[in-house]
This record gives structure tokens, C-alpha cells and sequence, in this order.
């Protein structure tokens, strides 16, 4: 396809405003882009302009000069798949030069150069697309110039790293070292891990991200402050697409309070009800909110949004489904010690290696155990990474919990028990308490609901209450920590 035919499909979608054939057309893959190259010619910008005029329509502003960016961008990323960093096993363990093309440039160069013109061209897009007063049509192609900005953000960041890696690690070699990262991907840095501070830095492994998350903003906002009476034909119908791409982002960047930001334009704005927007969007946004919710431990609000996404979700997404369960099952043990199926935890390998000893352990009262596993470096990181851990910590006084009734019903549950019984229960799971540090365990239950009851401490004995001494999970409001 001629750059000139590429104009003259611009200018019929734009003039029928046609949002859907528009996203083909400015996608970054796909056989409209391989034709495009295929016969693009002369890759410098004003021979690009040139060639766009050449076809029999006119090509206005602002698809003239997004014609130019996106072309631009297209060639870039072909000459970045050319320098394929990854093929070379010499390339990977440092023991060969950094691929370059002709002009001397790397792959991860050639990224960069790809996503600046095609956020440049977003850019573009975003100032025609803010003055649209009804500008619903072209929400289509608002999404892939976002979906395409980020995730050339992304490969170009990753890019950026592993030249970062290659550069420097006949230096780091030399000097008994390792690259900066330890052959962590960019995603897993951006996870936590004090040694690699550096490379999360944003002139490494970042900096496109950032830059994209900000165009994303724009965007959000170009959707949100739409004044237009008509509602049917309004930007804001954009506004849950682009959010779902904002908080992705922004979760990759570790930027979590800058979603609360969001959320309060969201609760400022006068929306469509949510209800009304696409299955994808409502799930996508219950799932974040959720997510949100959890990290600033509010399980209540985290589990109701969590459910939502839970229900909402397409049974075939798994991968999705997964990650909703991530943060569902623990939120759900906090708040009243429910626990799924094995038949359901089992549809997810992952999610039942990492969570099935912690749950074994929390139905059996074994503290010991429950503080094994959540002590082992392999589950602390992917506890940690998930922003799971401080809750499975939490859960700890609810198996202990759990221990103490155990031994509240061996008795045959009487109104007093000594402080010894339970000692002696915890020395059953090998437990290295004292006397007067398990009534300090019992004062926490109490103080915080697990119990109902008191310490005489001068007799060493918990009365308990004469109804419902140990209170249903979920039944009551866990006192804060």
C-alpha cells in the first residue's frame, strides 16, 4: 500500500467518521502497517508528507501530520524487529557486540525513536480529539493509539534495560559483579528490591512508561471534561477504556496514589452510569478499584469490588480470573475465614501452590507451620509482589484464633479456662511461647474480637462470655492493628 493510498483510506474513514477503520489504519502491527512498509519508500519526514499528498483527496489537519508520525513510527519499530536483541545467545550472556543497524543503532534505539513518533501522533490525535463535541465516534481509534503507545512504552523500557545489562556487564564482570538487576525483567524490578534502585530509576527502565502514563492522562482528561449536552454522542463514553490503560499503567509504576487522583475526577464527573459502559470496561475498573481497596486494607470495600469483577468476569479468562482470586481468596480469610473450593483453586496451579499450605494450615490452627511457609523466601517474594503479604501476616492472629477454640472445644467449652491449656496447645505444634505470652496473644484476640471474654491475671484463667465466646468470622469489625 502507497502512502497515498494510506491518505486517501484516511481521509473516506474520517469523513464518514468510520473510528473503527481509523484503528486499523493507525495500528501499529497488522497487515495495513505491512503494506504501508512495505512500500513507504523514503523515510524522511518530509518525503513522507510528500508521498502522503500524492493521493487524490486532501489530507487535513490533524491526519496529515499523525499520517507522518505513525508512518515514521511504523519504519522505526521495523528496523528495531530487524535488531532482534533476544536471537543472539552471545548477544544475551554479553560475549558479542550489541546488534546495530547501518546507522549505527540498537534495538533499543530504534524502539525509542518508534514510540516518541507515535506518541507524538497521539499527542496530535488528542488535541483534535479534545475540541470534538461529538467526538464518540472516534473513541475506536483514541483506544489503539493508547493500547499501541503502551505497549511500545513497554518493549522499548525492557529494550532500554537489557542494553543497559549488555553495556555494562563486561565492566560489571570485570569488577566480580553482575549487571545491576540480576536478570530481573523490567516488570519484576518495578516490584520491589532495594538492590536495583537504579535501574527503576526513569532514565532506565521506566522512562518511556512515564512518559506514556502522562499522554494517558491526557487522554483521560480529553474523555472526562467533555461539555457536550448530548450524551449519546460524548467523549466521557471513552472514559472507562482509557482508565482500565491509566491504572495499568500506573500499578506498573508502583504510582498507586496517583489512581486515587483518578477516581476522585470519576466521583466529580457526570458520567454515564457504569452500568451502561461495555462488560470489559466494568470489569476492568471493578478489578483496580478492588485491587486498590486491598493494598490500603480495606477488605470489605476490596472484597464487594472483587466479587463484582469475579461475577462480571468471562468464564474463559483465566488468566484474568486468576488475578481477581489473587486478591478475593485472602480478602475473604480476613474477613470471615472463608476459603474457596479445592475443586475451584485447583483450575489455577499457580494460585494452589502458593496459597494451598498457607490455607491447610489456617483450617488446622497450626501456627507453626502457617509461620514456615510464610517465612519461605520463594512465597515472601510472590506475596510480597502481589502486595499479598501483610495480609496472610494479618490472618496469623486468626489461626491463632482458630488454635484456641480447637482447645476451647476439647474442653467441652467451658466458662474459665487456664492459661495453661493453652500453652499446652501451642507445644502440640511446637510453639516456643511462655505463659505471659500467650495471655499477651489472648489480650490481642480480645482486644480486636476474635474472643469475647477476659484475663484474670492474677489466676492466670480467661473467663469467657456466656454467649458466643469465640464470634463467627465476618459476624463482628476487626479492631485495626
Amino acid at each position: 500500500m502507497r502512502p497515498a493510498v494510506f491518505a486517501d483510506a484516511v481521509i473516506a474513514a474520517a469523513k464518514a467518521q468510520d473510528g473503527h477503520t481509523l484503528a486499523q489504519l493507525y495500528a501499529i502491527g497488522g497487515p495495513i502497517a505491512t503494506a504501508v512498509m512495505m512500500e513507504l519508500g523514503d523515510p524522511r519526514p518530509h518525503k513522507i508528507v510528500a508521498a502522503l499528498r500524492k493521493c487524490t483527496g486532501y489530507l487535513s489537519s490533524p491526519w496529515e501530520e499523525m499520517s507522518q508520525h505513525h508512518l515514521l513510527s511504523v519504519y522505526y519499530f521495523s528496523l528495531a524487529s530487524a535488531l532482534q536483541l533476544h536471537s543472539s545467545p552471545q548477544a544475551r550472556s554479553g560475549m558479542a557486540a550489541e546488534p546495530r543497524d547501518q546507522e549505527g543503532k540498537t534495538r533499543a534505539d530504534r524502539l525509542a525513536q518508534s514510540f516518541e513518533e507515535y506518541n507524538a501522533a497521539l499527542s496530535v490525535f488528542l488535541r483534535y480529539f479534545s475540541g470534538l463535541n461529538q467526538g464518540r465516534w472516534a473513541i475506536p481509534l483514541l483506544r489503539i493509539l493508547c493500547l499501541n503507545l503502551r505497549w511500545l512504552a513497554v518493549q522499548a523500557d525492557e529494550a532500554a534495560l537489557e542494553s543497559y545489562n549488555l553495556r555494562t556487564h563486561s565492566g560489571a564482570a570485570a569488577a566480580g559483579s553482575t549487571p545491576f538487576n540480576n536478570g530481573e525483567t523490567a516488570e519484576e524490578m518495578g516490584n520491589g528490591g532495594s538492590n536495583s534502585s537504579e535501574a527503576r530509576t526513569s532514565s532506565v527502565a521506566n522512562r518511556r512508561l512515564e512518559e506514556c502514563a502522562r499522554a494517558l492522562n491526557k487522554a483521560f482528561t480529553a474523555c472526562i471534561a467533555d461539555r457536550s449536552p448530548d450524551l449519546e454522542t460524548s467523549r466521557k463514553w471513552g472514559t472507562y477504556e482509557v482508565v482500565g490503560m491509566v491504572f495499568k499503567t500506573y500499578f506498573r509504576l508502583k504510582s498507586l496514589s496517583l489512581c486515587r487522583n483518578i477516581l476522585r475526577a470519576i466521583d466529580a464527573a457526570a458520567l454515564p452510569p457504569l452500568d451502561a459502559f461495555p462488560r470489559s470496561q466494568r470489569v476492568t475498573f471493578a478489578y483496580y478499584t478492588g485491587v486498590l481497596a486491598f493494598v490500603g486494607e480495606e477488605y470489605e470495600k476490596a472484597e464487594e469490588r472483587l466479587l463484582t469483577a469475579w461475577t462480571n468476569c468471562h468464564c474463559n479468562a483465566s488468566t484474568n480470573q486468576r488475578l481477581i482470586l489473587t486478591y478475593l481468596i485472602p480478602a475473604r480469610l480476613l474477613l470471615r475465614g472463608s476459603m474457596p473450593s479445592r475443586a475451584l483453586l485447583c483450575r489455577y496451579p499457580t494460585l494452589e501452590a502458593l496459597y494451598s499450605p498457607l490455607l491447610e494450615s489456617f483450617v488446622k490452627g497450626d501456627v507453626k507451620h502457617y509461620d514456615l511457609v510464610l517465612g519461605n523466601p520463594e512465597v515472601q517474594k510472590r506475596l510480597v509482589k502481589s502486595s499479598t503479604y501483610i495480609a496472610f501476616e494479618n490472618a496469623r492472629n486468626q489461626v491463632l484464633r482458630t488454635l484456641f477454640k480447637q482447645t476451647y472445644l476439647v474442653q467441652n467449652k467451658p466458662s474459665r479456662i487456664h492459661i495453661n491449656a493453652f500453652l499446652a496447645a501451642t507445644k502440640v505444634f511446637n510453639l516456643s511461647y511462655s505463659a505471659q505470652e500467650i495471655e499477651w496473644l489472648i489480650a490481642t484476640l480480645i482486644y480486636k474480637g476474635y474472643i469475647k471474654g477476659y484475663i484474670a491475671h492474677e489466676r492466670g484463667i480467661l473467663v469467657l462470655s456466656a454467649t458466643n465466646p469465640f464470634p463467627k468470622l465476618g459476624s463482628f469489625a476487626v479492631a485495626p492493628s
